[in-house]
């Protein structure tokens, strides 16, 4: 009995003491880790402000290679939300969404509403962007912040947040780092981009080459359109539209592309090398600049970084409707060169 009562009292100790040492940790636990990455501030932020682009750097295929994820919400935003369900007992089944309080700050920060596995209330990730002086280079940092209040078990737990929280933050930022890498480092912050929808319409079109220089490229597209408006007066057609450029291939020495105008009728009778087809229909990014023409190959490079961000579908192939193409709207006939008016545009497959 002695002996029983012994043990009894030396568990009510341990009791005792483990009681009093989950007491004594913290009731709110923190966690961070950081990388470099060459991308500028705006294309990190938009990553992060949505899920478009989440299954390329999410931790969870790690675990789990068949894991389903959902989407809710607007596309990127407060509310925007990623479901996810799996067989993978690390990883269960839970939810990020975009939080709205607190609220995102353009290009400097965003925070997750977390709702999964592990133990506590109010669990967050939260992502801080920090350009350096040079511009060059942004430093993100992901944090994991939860609260334990008096439940004891989840304080004790707070002593693992280096372990499964930390080692999902250092693997998807090892990601995000590549997958920016992979992008333009082309900074669009200050230039105008919106969906639109392009309505199909019939073409008169020339497929040409020139050398990578303005007068080059110049010279082709004059000859193109000269060909085209022979046919569009023989043909009496109306142009409905202004000059399209399709680009096919900006290649290192080379420039191939069509040089398109969309006219009122798809009965024109042609001959090489004046073709008939259908301008693309759909949604596409677009653009507008008023500048030089040597301003549209970086201003294709921004719409496919803004493409990547968003998490928008298009063809990388160079062929097809899908291509890059430009129109040429300058109305005053004595602008400069360096006063030209162009729309720019990406066909898109939106989700």
């Amino acid at each position: 009995m002695t002996r029983l009562l012994e043990v009894l009292v030396a568990l009510a100790i341990v009791f005792v003491l483990a009681v009093v040492f989950a007491i004594a940790l913290p009731s709110h636990g923190h966690v961070e880790r950081s990388v470099t990455v060459s991308s500028p501030a705006r294309q990190i932020f938009d990553v992060v402000n949505g899920f478009r682009t989440y299954p390329s750097w999410t931790s969870l295929t790690g675990y789990d290679p068949h894991v389903q994820m959902t989407y809710e919400g607007p596309a990127m935003g407060a509310g925007a939300k990623v479901s996810w369900t799996s067989a993978n007992e690390t990883i269960g089944s839970g939810n990020y969404t975009v939080a709205a309080n607190p609220a995102a700050e353009q290009d400097k920060s965003v925070t997750w509403d977390v709702q999964n596995n592990w133990r506590g209330n109010d669990k967050r990730f939260s992502f801080d962007i920090e350009p350096s002086e040079n511009g060059k280079t942004s430093k993100v940092t992901m944090a994991y912040d939860v609260d334990f209040g008096w439940n004891l078990l989840a304080r004790v737990s707070g002593l693992y947040l280096q372990g499964d929280p930390a080692t999902q933050m250092s693997f998807q930022l090892s990601r995000l780092q590549n997958m920016l890498a992979t992008f333009p480092t082309v900074d669009y912050k200050d230039q105008n981009i919106q969906i639109v929808d392009v309505a199909p319409v019939p073409v008169l079109f020339v497929s040409t080459t020139a050398k990578r220089t303005l007068d080059d490229v110049a010279d082709a597209t004059n000859k193109a359109m000269d060909q085209i408006n022979a046919v569009i007066k023989k043909e009496k057609l109306t142009a409905t539209g202004p000059r399209r450029t399709i680009t096919t291939n900006w290649g290192d020495e080379n420039y191939d592309f069509d040089v398109a105008v969309p006219v009122d009728r798809a009965d024109a009778q042609v001959a090489d090398p004046v073709k008939t087809g259908t301008g693309y229909g759909g949604k596409a990014l677009e653009t507008s600049f008023t500048g030089s023409a040597a301003q549209l190959p970086l201003m294709r490079l921004v719409l496919k970084a803004y493409a990547y961000t968003h998490g928008y579908l298009f063809d990388e192939s160079s062929e097809g409707n899908g291509r890059f193409f430009d129109e040429k709207t300058t109305t005053d006939p004595n602008a400069g060169d360096d006063q030209q008016t162009y729309n720019v545009y990406l066909p898109i497959q939106t989700q």
